[in-house]
């Protein structure tokens, strides 16, 4: 996208949604293609095939239950396995949108199709909408379902470029029109169409403050220690997810991310807002480093100047 923008292209995304696609993995399906694509056999092939197979299900409802039986679907979710799986699974699609020469990204079902093309290019994209039709084609085939009312479409470029984008109806997928949004969320950051990362922020700061607020009210009850480890695994971790990506964002965005961290300090060292946090520093640093912005100043607790 950063290659397109420089030469006055913006680029069409479609982002993907499966419906249940870890639970839609047929296993002898799986199987097959780790020992045909990937030439996993003997021991290796045995060790996935007993970590997929042999599982059975049942469902309770209050005091009644079903029978048990076996599933010969499903890969089990939140496993370090799983998304490796998955991702085996559904490799083919790749040659699937090859033929269409536009571009992909993948995590295990999280799937983004992109393409690069003028501004008043954008009225209708075949490439893309032939792409994602094929696409949901195979994923029917294999047993998957694309769910096209979840799917979102958004055009990233310059500001200048996007002005000069027509109005368009969306993308046709799968039968159904999207329409080009003003972001997307993709693995957890926000992308706006300019790539100003202001929504994404303005997020982060939002869930940020909720969470400063609920530990404002316990932290009485937590020693220091206790504060900084639940300070530094619920916000900090919030703060420092993909904060590389926010190279070259607006100082009024830093600021904001500075406010928030200096809040969660304040709550930490229960300093009062009329006192400097620098005369705290000592006290709560060890064990909360947090983000660092590339090329700005540094996010972090154990930094002065970055403190008021």
């Amino acid at each position: 996208m950063q290659r397109a923008a420089g030469q006055g292209l913006c680029t069409a995304l479609l982002a993907l949604v499966i419906s249940a696609a870890f639970d839609a993995v047929h296993h002898d399906t799986l199987l097959d293609r780790a020992r045909t694509v990937f030439r996993i056999d003997d021991v290796a092939l045995d060790w996935i095939r007993s970590f997929v197979t042999g599982r059975t299900q049942q469902i309770v409802v209050g005091s009644e239950k079903s029978t048990v039986f076996s599933s010969k679907s499903g890969v089990p979710q939140g496993s370090v396995l799983g998304p490796i799986l998955f991702g085996m699974y559904v490799s083919p699609v790749g040659d699937v949108i090859a033929q269409h020469r536009v571009h992909y990204h993948q995590y295990a079902d999280d799937m983004q199709l992109y393409v690069s093309l003028r501004p008043q290019d954008c009225v209708t994209i075949p490439s893309l909408e032939q792409c994602a039709t094929n696409v949901s084609r195979w994923f029917t085939e294999n047993a998957l379902l694309l769910n096209p009312t979840k799917t979102e479409a958004v055009i990233f470029g310059t500001s200048q470029r996007l002005r000069q984008v027509p109005s368009t109806p969306g993308v046709l997928v799968a039968g159904a029109h999207v329409k080009f949004s003003d972001a997307v969320k993709l693995l957890g950051v926000t992308l706006d169409t300019a790539r100003t990362f202001d929504k994404h922020i303005t997020n982060v700061t939002r869930c940020c403050h909720y969470h400063i607020r609920a530990m404002r009210h316990i932290r009485p009850l937590l020693t220091l220690d206790t504060a900084k480890t639940i300070a530094a695994s619920i916000v900090g971790s919030r703060l420092d997810y993909c904060n590389s990506l926010l190279y070259g964002v607006s100082q009024a965005d830093i600021d904001r991310l500075q406010r928030a961290q200096n809040v969660l300090a304040r709550v930490v060292a229960q300093a009062p807002s009329t006192i400097s946090l620098a005369g705290y520093l000592l006290t709560i640093v060890s064990a909360m480093n947090l983000a660092c912005l590339p090329g700005k100043h540094c996010i972090l607790l154990n930094h002065p100047t970055c403190l008021s």
